[in-house]
Parts: C-alpha cells; sequence; structure tokens
C-alpha cells in the first residue's frame, strides 16, 4: 500500500513539472526585438505584442505581465500616456507579475 501511495505521488510530481517549466519558458515567446505584454499574471491569457518599438511612449493592454526584448530599457506605467506609477524592465528582462495591469510603456533609446 505505501509503495502505491508513493508511485501515486511520484507520478503527480512528475506530470507538474513540465508546467512548471511551460511557465519560465513563456518568457522567451516575446521575439528579439519587441515588447510584449499579457493580460495575466505569469505570461498568462492575450498576449500584446509591440514589434520593434521606436523611443517614445505607446499604449498596452492592461498587461499582468511583461517582456522587454529590445535592446532599450523600457518604462512600464500605470497611467495613459507614460504617467503615474511605473517600473522600469532592462534590456532582455521580463516581470512574471506586474504590481498592477500596466496601460501604457516608454522605450528609452538613443
Amino acid at each position: 500500500m505505501k509503495m502505491r501511495a508513493l508511485a501515486l505521488v511520484g507520478a503527480a510530481v512528475l506530470a507538474a513539472l513540465p508546467l512548471t517549466a511551460g511557465t519560465a519558458s513563456a518568457a522567451t515567446k516575446c521575439p528579439s526585438g519587441d515588447v510584449c505584454g499579457w493580460t495575466k499574471a505569469n505570461f498568462g491569457g492575450s498576449k500584446y505584442t509591440e514589434s520593434k518599438p521606436t523611443p517614445g511612449c505607446f499604449p498596452m493592454n492592461g498587461a499582468r505581465s511583461v517582456s522587454n526584448q529590445t535592446k532599450y530599457r523600457v518604462t512600464f506605467t500605470r497611467g495613459q500616456s507614460c504617467e503615474g506609477a511605473h517600473f522600469d524592465v532592462a534590456p532582455g528582462h521580463y516581470s512574471a507579475k506586474t504590481p498592477w495591469p500596466v496601460v501604457s510603456a516608454a522605450v528609452w533609446g538613443p
């Protein structure tokens, strides 16, 4: 009986592993040079992509997770027109859970 219980626990742990790995790899689904946002934390829900953004401000979709795959710093803001509370994401980095829905973002470039 104990062996069967251990086998079931082991199978459950193995079944959960792909879900964990899938969440981590979701951040890589933002193409190089783009800024991406997802409507849910951990890269879930609908995806929004700003392809090859130029320096300046652009609207987001209320993103709850974001990825910056540009070569520039990106500031994600709570308000429209890149105003209000904000946080920065360095080039090649991401945030799996934003502190609030992201309404706009600014790319800082040359």
